[in-house]
């Protein structure tokens, strides 16, 4: 079973998020960003995260090389960095998304994407607000009186 975060973006006005903007992480480890590490972060549109990523591991060699460190262990630091990025690399792209404004709103767990995708928005649309009943008929009594009546789009109309 695989687990997944899932992002929304924070709606202006109170608007809901459209399915198209929800974005759905899987959490644990990554072979592809292990083997590719910041190449995976940059594929993932977490430049930042990659453009710093990049830049560590560039200093991290050129400081083993002038510190005169054996290449076996410049080796062992640039695998201890790669695992770093398979393990923590779908949080660095969730904290590139919480930049731009997305909220983790849900983890849900499936066998893939597609089972993940369906469980949460069948849960999202049974959670959804649904429309207020109408207001019950005014009582002829209230209909006679010259008071205005407020109708739903707020305009007023005498009676």
């Amino acid at each position: 079973m695989a687990v997944y975060t899932v992002h929304l973006p924070k709606g202006s006005n109170g608007e809901a998020a459209s399915a198209e903007q929800i974005v759905f992480l899987r959490d644990g480890f990554s072979m592809s960003a292990f083997v590719f590490g910041p190449l995976w972060l940059a594929w993932n549109r977490a430049w930042l995260a990659a453009s710093l990523s990049l830049l560590a591991l560039i200093l991290l060699t050129a400081a083993g090389s002038r510190l005169e460190l054996p290449s076996a262990a410049i080796s062992v630091a640039g695998i201890a960095v790669s695992l770093a990025f398979a393990l923590e690399g779908s949080r660095l792209v969730a904290w590139t998304l919480a930049r731009r404004g997305y909220v983790e709103s849900a983890v849900v767990v499936g066998e893939n994407l597609d089972e993940v995708e369906e469980a949460f928005f069948n849960s999202w649309r049974a959670a959804a607000p649904v429309a207020p009943p109408l207001a019950p008929a005014a009582s002829p009594s209230a209909a006679s009186s010259s008071e205005p009546v407020v109708s739903g789009l707020g305009e007023e109309r005498e009676t």
